[in-house]
């Protein structure tokens, strides 16, 4: 997956998350995500937290993992590393 090509967001929008990435995405993760783009596009910040996830990562983004799996598990990941950073969900 080329993180800087399409398939994250529809068309020009940086803020809209293409519907098939947005389906594997919990319904705490859409409201983190929202309250975040605020400041940053919620694009970008999927951006940052796969390629963040994949040099972490880097067995079982070799392994063939399905993306939509990859896309949740970094969000997760960069949630809870980058809490700190970011406005709270709650």
């Amino acid at each position: 997956m080329d993180v800087n090509g399409p398939g994250f967001s529809v068309g020009d929008d940086p803020d809209k998350i293409h519907a098939r990435i947005q389906a594997e995405l919990s319904t705490d993760q859409i409201l983190w995500l929202e309250k975040q783009s605020h400041l940053i596009d919620k694009t970008a910040l999927l951006k940052y937290a796969v390629m963040e996830w994949v040099v972490r990562h880097p067995i079982d983004w070799l392994s063939g993992i399905r993306v939509g799996d990859a896309v949740r598990l970094a969000l997760n990941e960069f949630i809870d590393r980058h809490k700190e950073e970011f406005l709270s969900g709650d």
